[in-house]
């Protein structure tokens, strides 16, 4: 039997994850025969915001193609990342337990639930299992994966946004008994945009997830894009132009997220980057206003918003029991964008428009986060199967 560090997808198609093919979790590309799987990554660091530049006293001028290479060459180098996980409902449970405060609605506590959605891994919750696999003293100043670092001078990151699909058996595949589960992660890119003094860096971290084991298939896929900027000189950052959404939304639900709800986000992810945590470091070293919501907890709010959705819709099975032949209605692939700051204690509304009906079993979906003053913050676009719940093959 082949070790399951050699049976890796190491090759992601693009531009969107909805055009993905099934990749097993057995194909067997080159760049895992020639370089091994690491379950960690090697530490890195930047200087601190009061020494940025190197020692020299005339620092070496920024050249874009030179930085370019020397970065693809870092992520080049670097064999994907198994992160092994073990699919126990306490995790689930607790991310449940810190939004049900904020959103009851979404996240009743006491809920009653059959037996199969007990039993399998709500969509968004992924995100609270696979986390990082380093120790503190390894992770980056600002708490970061210097795994997904593309190197100086751009020691600022923000979640740009991403794709998340779900597979067909995705449902059958993860659930909380205990199971083991494995992430496979990989890192893209970068790219370079913007004016010189003013650049941005984006790369892309690819995500397979799936039963551990050798010949399993990834039931999950996942992009999640991060863009990295210059250390800030001076000031605030600016909150931009206010853009409000031009249709009006068929559903919406509203929260206030408060310190404790970021506090208990980045424990349950292992997510120590300071500026969810650390308001005088998001101030003083990043200039935002206030502590920032986490990209990935809008992720998880507007999957759950979209289930929530669903489950309204008529045809959906009372009391969430599914006919015979005819399984629980989900999503199937969510993309956004995050294209402003959300900030703690000030209020968040996740809205939802269905932009079709019904057509070749699925339907789609406008989704978009406004903040306090009703500009767009996260603009994104879902598929999901039909209210009715989606066939199950044979029937």
């Amino acid at each position: 039997m082949r070790p399951l560090i050699a049976s890796l997808p190491l090759r992601w198609h693009r531009p969107h994850l909805t055009k993905l093919t099934r990749l097993p979790l057995a194909c067997i590309k080159a760049k895992a025969k020639t370089k091994p799987i690491q379950l960690i990554h090697h530490t890195a660091s930047y200087s601190s915001s009061s020494s940025s530049s190197s020692s020299s006293s005339t620092p070496t001028p920024f050249n874009p193609q030179t930085y370019l290479h020397t970065a693809r060459q870092k992520f080049a180098s670097q064999p994907p990342t198994l992160i092994h996980d073990t699919l126990s409902p306490t995790p689930s449970h607790l991310l449940t337990l810190s939004l049900a405060d904020h959103v009851p609605a979404l996240f009743p506590p006491e809920q009653e639930r059959t037996q199969k959605q007990e039993r399998t891994l709500p969509q968004g919750h992924h995100l609270v299992y696979f986390p990082l696999q380093l120790p503190p003293s390894q992770l980056m100043p600002d708490g970061t994966d210097p795994a997904h670092w593309p190197g100086a001078p751009f020691v600022r990151r923000m979640w740009a946004g991403g794709e998340v699909v779900f597979r067909e058996g995705w449902d059958r595949d993860l659930c909380l008994d205990g199971r083991a589960a494995l992430c496979v992660e990989e890192v893209d890119g970068p790219v370079l945009k913007g004016v010189e003094g003013d650049e941005k860096v984006f790369v892309e971290v690819r995500r397979g997830y799936g039963l551990g084991g050798v010949g399993r298939e990834v039931v999950v896929e996942e992009v999640r894009r991060l863009v990295f900027m210059r250390e800030r000189v001076g000031g605030v950052v600016e909150g931009g132009r206010v853009v409000r959404a031009h249709a009006t939304p068929e559903f919406t639900i509203s929260l206030r997220p408060d310190a404790t709800l970021l506090f208990h986000f980045s424990a349950l992810t292992y997510n120590a980057h300071s500026i969810h945590i650390d308001p005088d470091y998001a101030r003083n070293q990043e200039g935002y206003k206030g502590l920032l919501v986490h990209g990935p907890l809008t992720l998880v709010l507007m999957l759950s918003a979209l289930r929530a959705c669903l489950a309204k819709l008529p045809g959906q099975p009372s009391a969430g029991i599914s006919p015979e032949g005819q399984s629980m209605p989900y999503v199937k692939s969510l993309s956004y964008r995050n294209l402003a700051p959300l900030y703690v204690n000030e209020e968040m509304k996740v809205c939802l428009r269905r932009i079709n009906t019904e057509e070749a079993g699925q339907l789609r979906w406008d989704v978009w986060i406004e903040g306090p003053e009703g500009g767009i913050a996260v603009k994104g676009s879902a598929i999901t199967t039909p209210a009715g719940g989606a066939p199950k093959p044979g029937h």
